[in-house]
């Protein structure tokens, strides 16, 4: 379709951007169009005084007539924007939807833009906590969806491995004399471990936290290169602990980046930039702080020690400079909101090639009960053994169980418990609180990542039973589909709206907009595959023309599956 809305939108300059917002009409405006393929431009309010303008131009403009049949025009009325449709030549439309071989010579609809997406970012020697799952999965499809469209897409993962509390965390490991042996054995649990009883140490006694903070003091001055090297190493178990828990969840990084990377030095630079920029106050008790909107944010306190937003401010100006983005996303919880937006407007203020709309806070809200059956998870690693586990129970009790060639029945059964967990959670409404239930999770006729796995297996079974059959010598028909039952049109026109649904993902930063296109697309294919039956019709080009279709409906589930993460099976 992208070539279609290239045809339509490259003839214009006035049409140039309006690639993309080009949608595929719902159905009830299909049946007005008589179920004509038809893309519409609603016209944006950024556009309305040149609304009459605009449309008289389209309205004399002849379009390239291979792809566009005819245009019409809808003048705004009362509320109703204006829109132009165009009516597409429906042979050429079914041929981009069904075409067997890919056309690689397609280009972006995307500009080739620089977009850093900061998402995961959890503390450094601890087990992945739940709480950061949100961030790592929405993240990832966000930059997924980014690099789909042609932007040059970077993915950081800011681990947080500064602060008193790593005092602790060193502290901890001498108290417990924690041998190289134990350490490496299971090097995340023991320093979790090491953390834990030097925090509860510190409660009851206080020179455990002086001890904590004058290591931490040694660390950050340099001064300890037996705890440098030390701390070097944890951060090494760190990466390669978290690194199981991404690789189920289907995510990756282009670069790991931690907070103690951006040293005092750099730090300091920032506040002599902010001083000079007359930016930074001198408050009566010591402390110095930026105004923002109204409020005097503190950004070094009374004793001269920073707070995290001047590391935050050294870290945002060292990566303008390093990566030359045009947007940079922080996919963080809402409860952050104050802090980024003085991060953002001090920076902005700070530096003339930083600009407010460069920087974007992702906001989401909290997952409420995600825990075990035993109500026991902190962590994520557990819940996920957990949606495992149960898989593994429901497939022993399922007699259409079929065994995976391809892989083992308990990589099967992580598979689908990940997929079920990521799509509860990516079908909601970001900024909303969630209350995740196992119930709801794991069905297979709700609308769960289960269904989308269920229907990607089932029409991978199809297309399996007809080996023979070489689709890519085959020429899609649209008189064919207008032959056939309803489901058919309805399927292509899902089919279609597949950029649409990507677009507008990635324009609201909002991965439920693709999770819940894929789940009406898995809703029309298996109203097809009961309308269009391919085994048992004896008509080849009939037979023929529905395996388009199915094949069609796959790649492109399939496609959608591991823009969210998810790994597509072909038997469960």
């Amino acid at each position: 379709m992208i070539r279609i809305r290239r045809a339509i939108c490259d003839q214009l300059p006035q049409l140039k951007k309006a690639c993309p917002a080009l949608e595929v009409p719902v159905k009830k405006q299909q049946l007005q169009n008589a179920r004509r393929p038809t893309l519409e431009w609603v016209l944006p309010s950024a556009v309305a005084q040149q609304e009459q303008e605009l449309l008289e131009i389209v309205r004399e403009h002849r379009f390239d007539e291979a792809y566009v049949k005819n245009v019409r025009i809808v003048p705004s009325a009362g509320r109703s924007a204006a829109k132009i449709e165009f009516q597409l030549q429906p042979q050429v439309f079914v041929e981009q939807l069904l075409q067997s071989k890919p056309n690689t010579s397609e280009p972006s609809i995307s500009p080739t833009e620089h977009i850093l997406v900061e998402y995961s970012s959890p503390n450094i020697a601890k087990p992945f906590h739940v709480g950061h799952l949100r961030s790592t999965i929405i993240g990832n499809v966000l930059a997924n969806l980014h690099q789909h469209l042609g932007y040059r897409t970077t993915r950081l993962n800011y681990l947080g491995d500064w602060g008193t509390q790593f005092g602790l965390l060193a502290l901890g490991v001498q108290l417990k004399n924690v041998s190289d042996q134990e350490m490496q054995a299971s090097p995340i649990e023991v320093l979790y471990e090491s953390y834990v009883a030097a925090n509860k140490a510190s409660e009851e006694s206080p020179d455990i936290a002086k001890q904590a903070r004058a290591l931490f003091a040694a660390l950050e001055a340099g001064t300890d290169e037996t705890m440098a090297k030390q701390w070097q190493q944890y951060r090494k178990y760190t990466i390669e602990d978290l690194s199981k828990v991404y690789k189920r969840l289907g995510v990756h990084f282009d670069s790991y980046e931690w907070e103690s990377q951006y040293s005092q030095n750099q730090i300091q630079d920032a506040l002599a930039k902010l001083r000079e920029a007359g930016l930074l106050h001198q408050e009566l008790d010591g402390r110095e702080v930026v105004v923002v909107d109204g409020r005097r944010i503190p950004v070094i306190k009374s004793d001269g020690s920073t707070l995290y937003l001047a590391r935050d401010i050294a870290a945002l100006l060292e990566r303008l400079s390093r990566y030359q983005f045009s947007r940079l996303l922080y996919v963080v919880d809402n409860g952050q909101s104050d802090h980024f937006n003085a991060l953002f407007k001090t920076a902005a203020a700070l530096e003339s090639r930083l600009k407010l709309d460069q920087l974007q806070h992702v906001k989401f809200g909290r997952i409420h009960g995600m825990s075990t059956r035993q109500g026991k998870a902190i962590f994520l690693k557990d819940v996920l053994d957990e949606a495992r586990d149960i898989m593994r129970e429901k497939r022993n009790f399922t007699a259409t169980t079929r065994e995976n060639q391809s892989l083992s029945d308990e990589h099967v059964c992580d598979i689908l418990g990940v997929s079920a967990v990521l799509v509860n959670v990516l079908k909601q409404r970001r900024q909303r609180d969630h209350e995740f239930s196992w119930q709801q999770a794991l069905q297979v006729n709700g609308d769960t990542g289960i269904k989308l796995q269920y229907t990607h297996c089932r029409l991978k079974s199809l297309l399996d039973n007809f080996q023979e059959v070489h689709l890519d010598d085959i020429k899609p028909n649209w008189l064919h589909f207008t032959d056939e039952p309803a489901d058919a049109l309805d399927l292509l026109y899902e089919l279609a709206r597949f950029d649409q649904s990507i677009w507008q993902s990635k324009e609201q930063l909002e991965a439920c907009v693709l999770v819940n296109y894929l789940f009406g697309l898995c809703n029309a294919t298996s109203r097809a595959l009961k309308r269009l039956p391919v085994k048992q019709e004896n008509c080849r080009q009939k037979q023929s023309q529905r395996l388009l279709l199915f094949h069609a409906a796959k790649k492109t589930l399939q496609q959608g599956m591991q823009l969210l993460g998810l790994r597509p099976l072909d038997q469960m």
